[in-house]
């Protein structure tokens, strides 16, 4: 409905990391992702039967770029029921992971960094019928998670590793300057804004989505430095229907390499 072969979405991001070894363990044994490829550069994961991939590069003597850069937020996985969401959230507390959490009135969502400090989101939406929209703006927020309410949904089976269902739901992304972005994600993207009106923030999106794609300057107020040469977020691999293949580079300095599906 929202990530069908029709929607401009992402598919898949790849992060330049200092120790492979240790993230590779963090992404299977506490993430559960499927370990599609892997030598002593590179390992890659697929999440769920999705096709959507987190490509992990080894990159030695990097750079160490400045949390007031552009970069990565905040990658979100979404969840196909709340019973995963659930199973999850006790899955990682029985492994003593540190979570934060906000009810986004559209979605509830389970935030952790990994080893590395990048950012990561695990949600589940909410019946989209249930979502309320004024003028061509969904309404969203961030509210405390009912926790207690939540793990009411543990399956028998518990937490068995990513469902196959599972898949990248959106990217935030932070940026130097809104004004600059906005037209790069809403013209060359073909994004629509859903949300113009959070402090300091747009979230976008195709197909009435809440958002593929965010971006925010809450931590940033500076373009990426040699991207190819930094630790984070090196790649967006982004999907764009009926558009030739090709790769661009945003205001920010980030990386979309674009093809059709």
């Amino acid at each position: 409905m929202f990530h069908g072969k029709d929607a401009n979405l992402v598919k898949g991001i790849t992060l330049n990391v200092k120790d492979l070894e240790k993230m590779t363990v963090f992404y299977d044994s506490i993430l559960g992702l499927n370990i599609k490829s892997k030598d002593d550069k590179q390992t890659v994961f697929e999440i769920g039967n999705s096709g959507h991939t987190i490509i992990l590069n080894l990159l030695v003597d990097g750079r160490e770029p400045s949390m007031r850069e552009a970069g990565l937020f905040h990658l979100a996985i979404l969840l196909p029921t709340t019973a995963d969401l659930a199973d999850f959230l006790l899955h990682a507390s029985r492994l003593n992971v540190r979570l934060g959490a906000g009810d986004h009135i559209v979605s509830e969502a389970l935030y952790l960094n990994d080893p590395e400090g990048n950012g990561l989101e695990i949600y589940r939406d909410r019946n989209p019928e249930t979502w309320v929209w004024n003028d061509g703006n969904v309404n969203m927020d961030t509210l405390e998670v009912d926790a207690e309410a939540l793990v009411q949904h543990v399956s028998t089976e518990g937490w068995n590793g990513m469902p196959e269902g599972a898949k990248i739901g959106h990217l935030h992304l932070k940026t130097s300057n809104i004004n600059e972005s906005k037209d790069f994600y809403t013209d060359t993207l073909g994004l629509k804004i859903v949300v113009g009106n959070f402090p300091n923030a747009l979230f976008m999106s195709t197909k009435d989505y809440h958002h593929h794609i965010a971006i925010n300057t809450w931590q940033s107020n500076k373009k990426r430095e040699d991207l190819d040469h930094s630790y984070g977020l090196a790649n967006i691999d982004m999907q764009i229907p009926n558009r030739a293949p090709e790769v661009l580079i945003s205001p920010d300095g980030l990386r979309f390499d674009i093809n059709p599906e």
